[in-house]
């Protein structure tokens, strides 16, 4: 919406562009391992990562995923996350994934707008792991979710 010179501007109409409210998982510090190569919630010793949201009504949210990872080798490992629930259904993917090789601890903050969602609808956001070979170690995991203005 672009407002005109002299137009009046309704509560409803400034309230659109308003974002609803953000959720996070804060850090979770446990530290896991993940030798699987395709996208997987599970890392060994540690507890899921998932958040709970409702899309809004611009059926657009940000996520924000963060995490510490390092390889046993001088392999990738990869942190994404997949979307499920009435929201609808993204998978997990190279696309918007943390990523680091080697054995030195890469700690990283990466964001994704993802949009097509169904509004009003609810959803769950999970961590999701991989690696190209080797044992990955993932640990200081957090999820942020902010909806994206109408």
């Amino acid at each position: 919406m672009v407002a005109q010179a002299g137009q009046q501007l309704t509560a409803a109409a400034v309230n659109s562009f308003a974002p609803t409210t953000w959720t996070k998982l804060d850090n979770i510090s446990d530290t896991g391992t993940v030798t699987s190569t395709t996208y997987t919630d599970t890392l060994s010793s540690a507890v899921s990562a998932t958040l709970a949201f409702v899309v809004p009504a611009s059926g657009s949210v940000e996520i924000t995923i963060h995490a510490a990872v390092d390889n046993s080798g001088t392999n990738y490992t990869f942190v994404s996350f997949r979307i499920s629930g009435a929201a609808g259904t993204v998978a997990a993917s190279d696309d918007y994934a943390i990523s680091a090789n080697g054995t030195d601890d890469h700690t990283a903050p990466r964001s994704t707008i993802i949009t097509g969602l169904t509004a009003g609808a609810a959803g769950t956001i999970t961590m999701q792991y991989r690696v190209g070979a080797g044992t990955g170690t993932v640990d200081h995991r957090s999820i942020i979710q902010k909806p994206m203005p109408a």
